[in-house]
């Protein structure tokens, strides 16, 4: 079990996990780099209800390329992504890697849409790569 916090730059919105982090994946889809300001995005997958936030993000939604609504919410005040929802995957929370306290609890094992990555990106060779999204 993970426990663990974070917040926005400027600490309007925080937030408290507890619970079974279900997957880390570093992001390099065209959504993902133009909604963070990122060449790519650390993604950690938990569970809806494990999630305590405090402060009401705003919200932002758009269709993905894989036709799921998405729904981007991020601070009214500084403008950081906190996290994001999927209509196909429903409960569960996208949190945004730059925004938790301990950078120790971000582990990626994976990097997915690697066929839209910026060309200098470099990817750790460690890491199984997917040009899109792995079934």
């Amino acid at each position: 079990m993970s426990e663990f916090t974070g917040s926005c730059h400027c600490g309007e919105i925080s937030y408290t996990f507890k619970g079974e982090i279900l997957r880390q994946i570093n992001c390099h889809c065209k959504n993902c780099r133009k909604s963070s300001g990122g060449p790519y995005l650390a993604n950690i997958f938990v569970s809806e209800g494990n999630l305590l936030i405090k402060g009401a993000p705003m919200e932002y939604q758009h269709l993905a390329d894989s036709g799921n609504q998405m729904t981007k919410k991020f601070c009214g005040n500084c403008g950081a992504q906190m996290f994001s929802l999927g209509s196909g995957r429903p409960g569960i929370v996208s949190i945004r890697g730059g925004t938790i306290d301990d950078l120790e609890i971000i582990q990626p094992a994976i990097n997915i849409f690697v066929s839209s990555k910026i060309p200098s990106t470099p990817l750790d060779e460690s890491l199984a790569t997917y040009d899109k999204m792995p079934s």
